[in-house]
């Protein structure tokens, strides 16, 4: 007979002895396989998400503000041979045209036929003009909104010059599209989800016709995003076939460029739309040709001679004219009655931030006279200046800042009816890069002194050949595989419902050790028999480990069926009430072989090595012994008692100084010191129930009898078997101990929440816009002007702007892993004093305001150019970041890629880390250094406010109504901490539920003890009988011995984790889950009480007489 018949046969007969050790190995196989399919079901969830946001669509090209021509698309889709559309995505609101409803954060789509093309389900329609297709989100938003409704809808008008420019008109900075029926509301398979954002979360989508959008922000032919779609096969040879086509069929429009014929064969001129020349635009227009003339043409508000002045007039710097002088034409020389050699000063609003109107003043020497005759008094020298160049006179003009028009006299009119923006003054090149230089660039054209058409084509040519596309922000990038990134690298809900269920697979394993060893002795006849026989102990040990795997192997196959249920009902739970940790997302339940083999191979390896462990009592016990038929446990000596009573005194002693260090440096309880100082009470408690245990075991009873009690009698044979009381108080307790205690790691955004260093800053409201602000909202003018608000009501009304470049949300609420996280832009000079840092990156000093070392980490730790240092909150580092892997959370010096506006590559650097805030989500940066890599963004989108607490709700509702029309969302900022703190206390109610679980579970291993205990004392029990002891006093004596052990056991996890959660069980913002928590443990003790009674009471139903026959 071989090794393995012998198993097989032993395994069939001890079947039924087995059954408590399978089902033992079913729970941990359950959870284990049920935690890896939740993580599966996840990751599935948002991969069907992405699959739905997504569609066809393969590689994208966003260019935000900076437009191009929707037919590049078509020029593309030609050369790679794949599906393209050109659309036209902008931010916007919606809302019924009673008013009655609203949302913000709206995406209004200008979309044609070819975009439909790339769902993953087309839709059959079309839309015509004045018709809105709705996605199903946006339609609940609106009040459940049907086919037929009409809605209205407001969008960002993108400008060629940047709103924040002094001479930028703010007039056209939103366009509307009313009276919009709704002709279908489309569902996620049908771009109903379309995003470029990875998130669980659907955005608000209003579809509309692509010819009208670009109709209603005077754009015709232009888009700002490209999708391609139908690749075979996605790789880094297709993004370079796609960049290598959109390199080769780019035009200078798309560059916001254009090469114009002057008149009069003046020559060639390169000018832009955005008014200003880009700076890699300027320098490929040097490098084609060495003879060129720059031009730079600013407006001025006056030119003053003494009291004499000419109002609001073009200035051009040239190179012919020397520094510090000042050239006026005859018009305004006649004007001013000037000379030459007279002072003379011009007056101009910088370009600064905000549309602050700065006037600066620049004095010069006329250094002569320019006949009106004379080729340099050029009306071309003039760039387009939105809301002028066109204005039939000077009252049109809409310069976006404030102008005395009574300041303008009639001959100014005449000037301007046959002149036009012809300078009036003229200034050296070098002299007005000085002074008129700006972020948005330092010429406003470059001329080239050839003509004719052969030569303006050659020019464009050679420009496009020296340009690349990313220099315009051009670039196609791989949405496809970022998506794939995001959901792979995500949070792992698999490893973090594993390590949610640890005391359940603590309490399984458990329930393996006691049940496998309530078998083994059984059997110990048995094995000494095999020993007596000549098998040597190893071949023994090796044939009950065999047997013990195929008891594993049964239990992981029935655990990984019931393993499934597990997961429903933890997604299930994850869509209910445990919806805050996963932002409320429609979880779907997604079975994975891989994870199901792995959970059983998993379950199995814990099974395996549980009951491998169990078995090395083997190695101590002779064949004698065994056939004794009972395992012996080694004997407590009085030295080992008294050396648990000493490491329990002195931990107590340890815990109780702790507490009075603490309370003696102030009256702050910390959280962090009671949590350590639990602990080591728990510690000391458990080593104080050994020593107690060790010194009734190790003491005789004898002439004690008069003293001695049913409990006193209980509590000795529970020394008897000092292990097995010790690992169910200890289980017990550490149980109890982490459920009641773990409540200390939930946050309360109430706690201080009005201190400037608490996570909301001391701020009442954060606010989100859709549409940009530019203008200065701390300023009260610029508050009663544009938004007639109740100064009243604002005059301690405070606010801190932040610019805002969109991209992935990198915070707790976002499953995903952030691709490219959004950048906040800020004046650090504004925060000082809010907020709590964390730490610092050495060798910077933070000084009395930490946030200044966003601007002074450059010089302090010499960052090169292409850094750029950044502050974030200590979640997105340790989690948002790293996908919930601590080994990949980000540290301070690390540092994450990005792209510019111009298509240049750039690392943020992380300088500084503050704790838990309002602004998880976010990396903040300097404004200084934001607008120097996104110049094109105009204006704040982000603010936080602070003011009155008492007014809180009424400020709110006076910036929703005054400003409507930018889509704001105000949320106050105790809300919006609660909804980030909602995720992780959401995590640990978790743990604690599931936690709680696994101490009811390991509440049966009590039962078990009883059970075997009593079996092994039936002897004994019958002499207590035989001697006149009645069963009922017997069922007592049992009861009372291991019911200590169960209140042993949670009384110490109990007094240990009040202890721990002090401060919090103090706080009168705190909401402690008293009835969880009483219910939890309250149950472990009604469950542990029954457990222990039936055991009891299966053990006694035996005659015990007949058992002292028998022996």
């Amino acid at each position: 007979m071989t090794i393995w018949s012998l198993v097989l046969n032993s395994f069939r007969y001890y079947a039924k002895n087995h059954i408590g050790t399978i089902l033992g190995v079913a729970v941990g196989a359950m959870v284990l396989v049920g935690a890896l399919l939740v993580g599966e079901s996840v990751k599935g969830s948002l991969r069907n998400m992405a699959e739905a946001r997504l569609g066809k669509v393969e590689l994208t090209l966003s260019s935000n503000d900076r437009l191009f021509r929707a037919q590049l698309a078509d020029q593309i889709q030609d050369e790679l041979g794949a599906n393209t559309a050109a659309i036209l995505q902008l931010p916007g609101i919606a809302k019924r045209p009673s008013g009655e409803s609203r949302a913000n954060n709206v995406f209004v789509l200008g979309v044609d036929e070819k975009f439909w093309k790339l769902a993953l389900k087309q839709p059959e329609f079309n839309i015509p003009e004045d018709g809105v297709v709705l996605n199903k989100r946006l339609a609940r938003q609106l009040g459940n909104l049907k086919v037929g409704n009409i809605i209205n809808l407001r969008v960002h008008n993108p400008s060629q010059l940047s709103r924040d420019a002094p001479m930028a008109p703010i007039e056209d900075s939103t366009a509307s599209l009313a009276q919009m029926e709704i002709i279908a509301i489309v569902s996620e398979k049908e771009f109903g989800r379309f995003s470029l954002q990875a998130s669980q979360v659907p955005p608000y989508n209003a579809f509309v016709r692509l010819g009208q959008l670009q109709e209603a922000i005077e754009k015709t032919e232009m888009a700002n995003l490209m999708l391609i779609g139908g690749i075979e096969k996605l790789s880094n040879n297709t993004l370079n076939r796609a960049q290598a086509a959109l390199a080769k069929n780019w035009q200078l429009a798309d560059a916001q460029a254009q090469l114009l014929q002057l008149p009069d064969n003046k020559g060639i001129e390169l000018r832009s739309p955005r008014v200003f020349l880009d700076a890699p635009l300027a320098e490929a227009a040097r490098s084609i040709d060495g003879n060129i003339t720059e031009v730079l043409t600013y407006f001025v508000n006056k030119i003053q001679i003494g009291d004499r002045s000419t109002p609001y007039s073009m200035a051009s710097a040239l190179a012919d004219f020397e520094p510090g002088t000042v050239w006026l034409n005859k018009w305004t020389a006649d004007d001013l009655q000037a000379k030459i050699g007279d002072d003379v000063e011009l007056s101009y609003y910088s370009v600064g931030t905000m549309r602050q109107l700065e006037e600066r003043t620049e004095k010069f020497k006329v250094g002569g006279i320019i006949s009106m005759n004379d080729a340099r008094s050029d009306i071309t020298l003039m760039p387009d200046f939105p809301g002028m160049t066109d204005s039939e006179n000077c009252a049109d003009w809409d310069t976006g800042f404030p102008m005395n028009l009574d300041a303008i006299r009639e001959k100014d009119e005449d000037y301007w009816d046959i002149y036009k923006g012809t300078p009036k003054a003229y200034i050296s090149l070098k002299t007005g890069k000085e002074i008129w230089n700006n972020r948005f660039g330092n010429v406003t054209a470059i001329r080239y002194a050839q003509n004719g058409p052969e030569a303006l084509e050659s020019l464009s040519e050679n420009l496009l050949a020296e340009l690349n596309p990313r220099d315009a922000g051009l670039s196609f990038q791989s949405a496809r595989l970022q998506a794939d990134s995001s959901v792979n690298n995500g949070m792992d809900f698999g490893q973090l419902f594993m390590s949610f269920s640890f005391f359940l697979i603590a309490a399984a394993v458990m329930l393996i050790s006691l049940l496998f060893q309530f078998t083994m002795e059984k059997r110990t006849r048995e094995t000494g028999t095999l020993l007596a026989v000549g098998i040597s102990g190893k071949q023994v040990r090796r044939m009950l480990t065999l047997e013990g795997g195929l008891i594993a192997i049964v239990g992981c196959i029935i655990g990984s069926a019931a393993g499934s249920l597990f997961a429903k009902a933890l997604l299930n739970a994850l869509s209910t009430n445990w919806k805050d940790a996963v932002a409320s997302a429609a979880l779907t339940y997604h079975s994975s072989s891989s994870a199901i083999s792995t959970g059983m191979a998993m379950g199995f390896c814990v099974a395996l090595l549980t009951i491998w462990w169990t078995l090395r009592k083997l190695k101590k016990q002779t064949a004698r012994e065994l056939l004794t038929g009972e395992l012996q446990e080694q004997i407590n000596t009085k030295k080992t008692a008294k050396r648990s009573a000493i490491i329990g005194g002195l931990l107590l002693l340890t815990a109780l100084i702790s507490i009075g260090y603490t309370l003696a440096k102030g009256n702050q309880m910390l959280p962090q010191s009671f949590y350590g100082a639990g602990a080591l009470l728990l510690l000391s408690g458990i080593a104080l129930a050994s020593a107690k245990l060790r010194h009734l075991s190790s003491h005789s009873m004898i002439n004690q009898t008069h003293s001695l009690n049913i409990g006193e009698l209980g509590q000795r044979n529970a020394a008897r078997r000092s292990r097995r009381s010790m690992a169910t108080i200890g289980m017990l307790a550490c149980g109890s101990f982490m459920i009641a205690s773990i409540g200390v790691f939930q946050k309360d955004a109430n706690i201080d929440a009005h201190q400037p260093n608490s996570g909301t800053g001391g701020f009442e409201l954060i606010g989100e816009a859709s549409i940009a602000v530019v203008h200065d909202m701390n300023n009260k003018t610029n508050r009663e002007d544009y938004y007639s608000l109740n100064e009243d009501l604002l005059k301690e009304v405070s606010f801190v702007p932040f610019r805002l470049r969109d991209g992935d949300q990198a915070n707790c609420l976002n499953l995903n892993l952030a691709q490219e996280p959004r950048l906040l832009g800020v004046r650090p000079e504004m925060l000082a004093g809010k907020f709590t840092f964390i730490d610092t990156m050495d060798g910077l000093d933070p000084g009395d305001n930490p946030w200044s070392i966003l601007e002074s980490a450059r010089t302090s730790i010499k960052l090169p150019d292409d850094v750029v240092p950044v502050i974030a909150d200590q979640s997105v580092m340790m989690w948002a970041l790293s996908g919930g892997d601590m080994m990949k959370s980000k540290k301070l010096g690390d540092t994450l890629d990005y792209i510019d506006e111009q298509g240049r590559p750039f690392k943020i650097k992380f300088v500084g880390q503050i704790a838990d805030s309002i602004l998880q989500g976010n990396l903040i940066i300097s404004e200084s250094d934001f607008i120097k890599r996104f110049p094109s963004e105009s204006g704040y989108r982000v603010f936080l406010v602070d003011g009155p607490k008492e007014q809180t709700q009424k400020i709110s509702d006076e910036l929703n109504v005054a400003m409507t029309d930018h889509g704001f969302e105000w949320v106050k900022t105790i809300q919006r901490l609660g909804e980030l703190n909602a995720v992780q206390n959401t995590y640990l109610q978790t743990f604690q539920v599931l936690g709680g679980l696994g101490l009811l579970l390991g509440s049966l291993g009590l039962g078990v003890v009883v059970m075997r205990n009593v079996q092994e004392r039936k002897s004994e029990l019958a002499l207590l009988k035989a001697i006149g002891f009645k069963k009922n006093q017997i069922r007592r004596f049992i009861l009372h011995e291991y019911l200590s052990l169960l209140f042993a056991g949670l009384l110490i996890g109990t007094i240990a984790a009040s202890l721990a959660v002090l401060p919090t069980i103090l706080s009168p913002t705190t909401n402690v889950p008293y009835a969880l928590l009483a219910s939890t443990l309250g149950g472990v003790l009604i469950l542990a009480s029954i457990w222990t009674w039936i055991a009891t009471n299966l053990s006694l139903q035996d005659n015990l007489l007949e058992s002292l026959r028998r022996d």
